[in-house]
């Protein structure tokens, strides 16, 4: 049997990034959770630097789960440099932030985002967003990578199959 996926968190609020880790145990969640606080942190997993060098530890995420409103490099601009990649595209990248404002909505959805979900005010609420999000987007939609983070070949697909990590 593979191993669990891997559901990375991208967000600088550390009571957010608490309430969230908690609400996936809440409904069940057994996956691996890590949390980056900034998209600068993420790129720095994604790539397998410095402290995320261990990819036994940190392995290649199945999930991203972005706020927006982070410092450094901020949730559209990580989102840019994701779906601009090759090799990270792929990844199932879920906004998930407390903002409304319909520009911020476009411009997620132009860049790539497989959907933004503005956070819940409650704890149940979140836990039910998660549930939902956790429920397509890792038990009913397939990503298309495998757990070792390599792309699976997809029909009509223009580029080969490559490793991610």
């Amino acid at each position: 049997m593979g191993k669990r996926p891997v559901i990375l968190i991208v967000e600088d609020d550390a009571g957010d990034r608490y309430l969230i880790q908690n609400a996936f145990e809440h409904i069940g969640v057994t996956d691996t959770v890590h949390t980056a606080m900034d998209g600068h942190e993420a790129v720095e997993y994604l790539a397998g630097k410095g402290e995320y060098a261990d990819r036994h530890k940190f392995r290649f995420p199945t999930l991203l789960l972005l706020d927006l409103n982070m410092p450094r490099m901020n949730g559209l601009e990580f989102l840019s440099y994701v779906k601009h990649a090759t090799n990270l595209r792929v990844i199932p990248t879920i906004v998930f932030t407390s903002s409304d404002d319909p520009e911020d909505i476009k411009k997620a959805y132009l860049l790539g985002a497989n959907s933004y979900i503005i956070k819940g005010k409650t704890f149940d609420s979140i836990c039910n967003q998660l549930k939902f999000i956790y429920g397509y987007w890792m038990r009913v939609e397939v990503p298309p990578i495998d757990r070792q983070g390599h792309l699976l070949d997809t029909p009509g697909a223009s580029e080969p199959a490559e490793k991610i990590a």
